[in-house]
């Protein structure tokens, strides 16, 4: 008897220490996957298709905003940006009527004088206010062309601009897609980009924790990497939290920002958080 009442002991502590654990609250423990990623992974194209003439970054280069990246030949808009700036700074016309101007006013105004005095006929007169008139259209013309040809500088000044790729924010080149004499067109990326600073941190965390965490909230991060056993944690900010869980896996998920001033992090590695 004394075995029987040993099992049914030893049945009812199991039973006991099974509910006990399926009563457990939820521990900062049991996040389910915490890894830290690129705050933005940007693919660049360019904005008008041509050959590449320079690449100037590779895989692993640090580029700063506004850096040149690559340039495509220009060759043909350098042409016709000298042909615009002809245009546009081409004074002869615009000169030689102001001067005519200037004569026909001289007349008119001795004109005027000798018809008051009755010595010309008002037809002379009229004849030379319409040709005056005229002039002066014609110098409007002229001024309107000027203005039209520097507009036009500026939209080709412009399309050369758009022949050289400029990072557009700081971060890490991770691939290159083309090298020199390359045809490069807008369809498809030259270059991929990864911003490290600010760094993200993307967590899913058990809906039992869903109220004790909130937006703005510092939250304690150890990444996985080399020579992080005994380190400090790092401090990261909630900035991010879903509004939509994952039914599947009880879930829902959590982004931090973390900021990395001197890239010394590596993005795309696990991570452990407290929460």
């Amino acid at each position: 008897m004394s075995n029987v009442h040993s099992l049914r002991y030893s049945l009812i502590s199991g039973v006991a220490a099974s509910v006990t654990l399926l009563t457990t609250p939820v521990s900062s423990e049991e996040v389910r996957s915490c890894v830290i990623v690129p705050s933005a992974v940007v693919d660049l194209s360019v904005a008008q298709p041509g050959v590449v003439r320079h690449v100037h970054v590779g895989r692993g280069d640090t580029v700063s905003s506004g850096d040149v990246l690559v340039e495509l030949d220009d060759s043909a808009i350098a042409v016709e940006i000298a042909v615009a700036e002809r245009r546009a700074t081409d004074e002869t016309q615009l000169s030689g009527v102001a001067q005519r101007v200037e004569v026909l006013e001289a007349q008119l105004g001795r004109m005027r004088d000798l018809t008051e005095r009755a010595l010309v006929r008002q037809n002379d007169l009229d004849r030379l206010e319409d040709q005056l008139l005229a002039l002066y259209q014609e110098r409007d013309r002229l001024i309107a062309v000027k203005d039209l040809a520097a507009l036009d500088l500026e939209r080709v000044k412009a399309q050369l601009a758009q022949r050289i790729l400029r990072a557009p924010t700081d971060g890490v080149v991770t691939a290159r897609i083309v090298d020199p004499g390359e045809y490069a067109s807008e369809q498809r990326p030259v270059l991929t980009i990864a911003t490290l600073d600010p760094l993200h941190v993307e967590v899913f965390v058990p809906l039992s924790l869903r109220g004790r965490v909130a937006v703005g909230d510092t939250v304690d991060v150890l990444p996985d990497v080399g020579g992080t056993e005994g380190s400090e944690p790092l401090t990261a900010t909630v900035e991010v939290i879903d509004r939509v869980s994952d039914a599947a896996s009880s879930t829902f998920g959590v982004r931090l920002r973390l900021p990395n001033p001197d890239r010394v992090l590596p993005a795309g590695v696990r991570c452990r958080v407290n929460i």
